[in-house]
């Protein structure tokens, strides 16, 4: 597997800050960053606002409308851009992401791990081993 084209094809499709967690022969794992445009902002709160019936920005506006709807637009987004990568590099790849905190909701995290098809691969426990 070549990390350098994976690396690559991430930063080309807009994906940000991409640093390695690990490497070796089980998979390459990345985390990297999806970062909303002022377009996707501004969506995520129309969203919000039409949808709520709440005040703008209190919690409920926050946690039960604006935020979910960043994770699903950045999960469905970085989800598009890592099948792709799937396809056109023919590997297979895990990935997780984490919750948008509500102070700083300008980017979304990802980790995934990227691996030969075939292999019998548990981002979990990858991940597990990585905080050991």
């Amino acid at each position: 597997m070549d990390k350098e084209k994976i690396v690559q094809y991430l930063i080309k499709n807009g994906l940000n800050d991409i640093q390695e967690l690990s490497c070796n022969d089980e998979a390459i794992v990345l985390r990297f960053f999806y970062d909303f445009d002022d377009e996707e902002l501004s969506a995520a709160k129309a969203y919000a606002n039409d949808e709520s019936g709440e005040e703008a920005e209190s919690d409920k506006w926050y946690y039960n409308y604006f935020l979910p709807y960043l994770s699903d637009l950045s999960v469905d987004n970085a989800g598009e851009i890592i099948e792709n990568l799937m396809e056109e590099i023919n590997l297979e790849a895990q990935y997780t992401t984490y919750e948008i905190d509500k102070e700083d909701y300008d980017y979304n995290e990802f980790v995934a791990a990227f691996y030969e098809k075939g292999k019998d691969v548990d981002l979990d426990k990858i991940l597990d081993k990585l905080e050991d």
